[in-house]
């Protein structure tokens, strides 16, 4: 059974990443392949990475340590294993829209990953 790979879109995984959460946080949007025709602005891209950051450090920010449940919510919330979420975390705290976001929770962040 030969497998082939898929076709590769213009653009960077983070774009299209940025495009697939921004489409799937609004619930009037339909997910569907994206038409080759139409590319996205620069404008949306920007806007649907701010969208993603300020998420992901709103849901972070948010927490409290239940252990095992964290994993659980994440898994809800994003529909990500852990170990992304972290991976999406980890690269999303040198961003400068993390920062402005909420910079104390990117500093203490910053503080706890460097003490590892």
């Amino acid at each position: 059974m030969p497998i082939e790979p898929r076709e590769r879109r213009e653009g960077t995984a983070d774009e299209a990443a940025a495009l697939a959460f921004a489409a799937a946080v609004d619930a009037d949007a339909e997910i569907g392949p994206l038409d080759e025709a139409a590319e996205p602005s620069a404008d949306e891209l920007a806007s649907a990475r701010e969208a993603r950051i300020r998420r992901i450090l709103d849901f972070e920010g948010a927490w409290t340590s239940h252990g095992g449940a964290k994993a659980r919510a994440i898994r809800a919330e994003f529909g990500w294993t852990p170990t992304r979420y972290y991976q999406v975390l980890d690269g999303l705290l040198e961003t400068a829209e993390a920062v402005r976001h909420d910079p104390m929770l990117v500093r203490r962040l910053l503080r706890l990953r460097e003490a590892r």
